[in-house]
């Protein structure tokens, strides 16, 4: 008598090899002694045979003979449609790049006028010394020249 097909459900997470995608399965389990709820999350490659099911589908996989070395189950059907989330990252992550660039510009801009600020303020501090010397030196060579 022929055995029963594992049937198991799962999430899509990789569709980017053609006839595959590798589904996660998740199993909650409880601890015999502690009772803590322990999540193992198992992932496997179904066969995929109408490019039908991508990333972030809920899909229903069944067990079926050997199709290539790791696949031993191909998409039975499409449970629930999920949102492309790689996308909306993508989205995201351009808009933060854009922003950093933005406020490295701002504070790059920013340090160059604090340098410029400080430069010219020692460099008026550096006049203001130099006549401030100047004077006590004549000052010094007058006496001594009047000796």
């Amino acid at each position: 008598m022929r055995e029963r097909r594992k049937v198991m459900t799962g999430r899509v997470v990789s569709d980017k090899m053609p006839k595959t995608v590798i589904v996660a399965v998740e199993e909650r389990s409880s601890h015999p002694l502690y009772g803590k709820v322990i999540t193992k999350v198992r992932r496997f490659k179904a066969h995929n045979v109408e490019p039908l099911a991508k990333a972030g589908d809920l899909v229903k996989i069944v067990e079926s003979r050997p199709i290539s070395r790791e696949k031993r189950f191909r998409v039975a059907e499409i449970v629930q449609r999920g949102e492309v989330v790689e996308q909306i990252v993508e989205k995201e992550l351009e808009s933060l790049r854009e922003k950093e660039a933005a406020e490295r510009a701002a504070r790059q801009e920013e340090q160059e006028r604090r340098a410029a600020a400080r430069l010219r303020e020692l460099g008026g501090l550096e006049e203001e010394q130099v006549a401030a010397e100047a004077p006590a030196e004549t000052g010094a060579e007058t006496p001594k020249e009047a000796e």
